[in-house]
């Protein structure tokens, strides 16, 4: 029994056992680690599009006010040329309608009931409660996706202090084989 028990204690299990301690540490580095550090990529990448995107609906937000206003003028003034003031007005219109989904209001725009400035606010409006809407919506996925960060930014963490805990554990190991010697 001793000379089985001095076997176990034998330089070389010190060394193989250190050395499959650091080799599985490096396993846990370089994949499990890598595996999560492609992940948080992925996300990131994600992210950076949403903000992209909430940053061109603020854009678009900010040139749908200016084009009203510039309209509320065009409306106000008389205009030297009513028809194409009118061809224009109608184009931005149409424009917004079909940019954002609002055909409900196609009907009152071809109806040409009168009314130009009510028409251009209603549309205004609705354009711009579907611009608020859309960036809302981009703002709380991007939430979701920094949330959906979080836990494998935590096991990363718990990753690198067990792969550091082997290393070291394989290295005493590895060192402790001379110990056996004295």
């Amino acid at each position: 029994m001793a000379a089985r028990f001095d076997r176990l204690l034998a330089p070389w299990v010190f060394v193989l056992t250190g050395i499959l301690f650091n080799i599985l540490s490096a396993v846990i580095t370089h994949y499990f680690i890598g595996l999560n550090n492609d992940a948080i990529n992925l996300i990131d990448r994600d992210i950076e599009r949403k903000q992209v995107l909430i940053d061109s609906l603020w854009q678009a937000r900010i040139e749908v006010e200016r084009k009203k206003e510039f309209f509320i003028l065009l409306l106000a003034t008389p205009a030297d040329n009513p028809a194409s003031s009118d061809a224009i007005y109608r184009d931005y219109l149409a424009e917004l309608i079909g940019n954002h989904g609002l055909s409900e209001f196609q009907p009152r725009l071809d109806s040409d009931s009168g009314g130009k400035l009510q028409l251009l606010l209603d549309i205004s409006a609705a354009a711009l409660q579907t611009i608020i809407e859309s960036i809302n919506n981009t703002y709380f996925e991007s939430l979701e996706l920094r949330d959906a960060r979080m836990p494998l930014e935590s096991a990363n963490s718990r990753l690198y202090s067990i792969a550091i805990f082997l290393q070291v554990i394989g290295l005493i190991l590895v060192l402790a084989r001379d110990l056996r010697r004295h």
